[in-house]
């Protein structure tokens, strides 16, 4: 989903500090773009109009600038510039030759394409997103969702656990458990999983099998497929109560599901507050919000733009805050 918002700015300029200088509207907007996930696109019109692109997917965000750009460009009714990409402001420079160098991979963990990651000693922490699945097809370049946006924006570090095709459940749990303590042997203070679908549901079997994470964000976990299509409901409710009651107490985690999901054989949500408040893990449950609804209700920007800032804070402080309650 594609998100398209307008702003008047003051003045445009690559530093924090000439950034600052911006209009009250063009700094919440551009702050607005710096919460959202990659890939995406900033972008000014001959006006000092400024317009934002993100959500698209690919391998770098090719698709984001030629969308971005012929948005602003059919609005405003002008030639537009681009401002930034992703997380890099470019004061005039070609996107494409001002790709950053990438990190190295951290076991089977990659950074996260056309990204300015900062390294374990100067990041204040590590994000790591893990994609959904569906079968028969590659979502190694999908994008992240919008809620690793407020983590980045404090300055975490973006990295992904990409599988092409899920065939070892438990094997990819335990690599990501892996990669997850050799993130923190190289220095990196914190680290939070998030992750959709699939990727929500291996995120959480990693901190039921013991990597050291701070946080988990866990929108619609699935990996039995659609309902209708299932042999044995009860085999996906069993196997969600085992994860559940594994996770001990130390990170943080969030737990979201959406109506109407084709992948939820329900109950699981309660089956997570029963196994949290018996464990004493610290969790926050949102369970069908009002207005969101469908296996990939996260997908778009409206869910973090709404959920994001009470996420992050109950992640990193343990503050429990409308609207996650």
């Amino acid at each position: 989903m594609r998100i398209v918002v307008a702003v008047a700015l003051a003045l445009i300029t690559p530093t924090a500090a000439a950034q600052a200088q911006l209009g009250a509207n063009a700094q919440r907007t551009y702050g607005d773009f710096e919460k959202l996930g990659p890939h995406r696109a900033f972008f000014v019109a001959a006006d000092g109009t400024g317009y934002l692109w993100a959500g698209a997917s690919g391998a770098d965000p090719g698709s984001a600038v030629e969308g971005g750009l012929k948005n602003c460009e059919d609005r405003s009714k002008s030639k537009c510039s681009l401002y930034a990409v992703n997380n890099i402001v470019l004061a005039g420079r070609d996107w494409k030759a001002s790709a950053p160098p990438p990190l190295p991979a951290i076991g089977r963990l990659r950074p996260q394409p056309y990204w300015a990651n900062k390294g374990p000693q100067a990041a204040a922490g590590l994000i790591v997103w893990s994609h959904g699945y569906r079968s028969g097809s590659n979502s190694t370049a999908s994008a992240p969702q919008g809620q690793v946006g407020n983590f980045t924006a404090a300055g975490y570090d973006l990295y992904r656990f990409d599988r092409e095709w899920i065939r070892d459940w438990p094997g990819d749990a335990t690599t990501l458990a892996d990669a997850v303590r050799q993130a923190k042997a190289m220095g990196y203070r914190r680290v939070v999983l998030a992750g959709q679908s699939a990727g929500a549901w291996v995120s959480m079997a990693a901190t039921m099998r013991g990597a050291p994470v701070d946080g988990v964000i866990s929108a619609a976990a699935a990996h039995h497929g659609v309902v209708k299509d299932m042999n044995d409901i009860s085999k996906a409710r069993s196997e969600w109560r085992q994860i559940v009651r594994g996770i001990k107490p130390g990170p943080r985690l969030v737990v979201v599901n959406f109506a109407d999901d084709d992948y939820d054989v329900g109950g699981r949500m309660d089956d997570a507050r029963a196994a949290f408040a018996a464990s004493g893990v610290q969790a926050v449950v949102i369970a069908d919000p009002e207005g969101f609804k469908g296996h990939g209700a996260a997908s778009g920007n409206a869910f973090p733009r709404k959920f994001g800032a009470c996420i992050h804070d109950f992640i990193e402080q343990g503050t429990r805050q409308g609207p996650c309650g």
